[in-house]
């Protein structure tokens, strides 16, 4: 970067410095993933550049009001696999940066059949099930 500067007035000599470096690790995406995988590999001493399409937590993220999350949603479209990465992430923060990584309470509006609901509540038991193994493994 520009001196330790980053904003818009050193966009242009972050991108060139960007192209003329040989990086250890580049990450690609500044989710929560993507900046968890570059802190831990800058804090291993590994030159690192993390670049994000649009603006850092300008997706999902930032549509969920910045939470660090491991994807309700994506449970219940079935990305297993997602959510289980998505926690692990989770956990990893909340054990190296606990300052910025609180739980939060929440209520999730339910609407339609009983089924429906049943459904919400099974989901978010599992989900809270595989949180919960997620921060004891980590």
């Amino acid at each position: 970067m520009a001196g330790d500067e980053f904003s818009i007035a050193t966009r242009r000599d972050n991108l060139d410095r960007l192209g003329r470096t040989t990086w250890d690790v580049l990450v690609i995406g500044g989710g929560v993933t993507g900046v968890g995988a570059a802190r831990d590999a800058a804090l291993r001493g590994w030159k690192t550049a993390l670049v994000e399409r649009e603006d850092f937590a300008s997706g999902t993220s930032s549509r969920t009001g910045r939470m660090v999350h491991g994807g309700l949603r994506y449970l219940a479209e079935g990305h297993l696999r997602l959510v289980a990465e998505g926690l692990a992430e989770r956990a990893v923060l909340r054990r190296v940066a606990p300052h910025l990584v609180a739980p939060q309470q929440f209520m999730i509006p339910i609407y339609g059949s009983p089924l429906r609901i049943a459904k919400m509540g099974v989901g978010v038991a599992l989900y809270q099930g595989l949180a919960l193994v997620k921060e004891v493994l980590m």
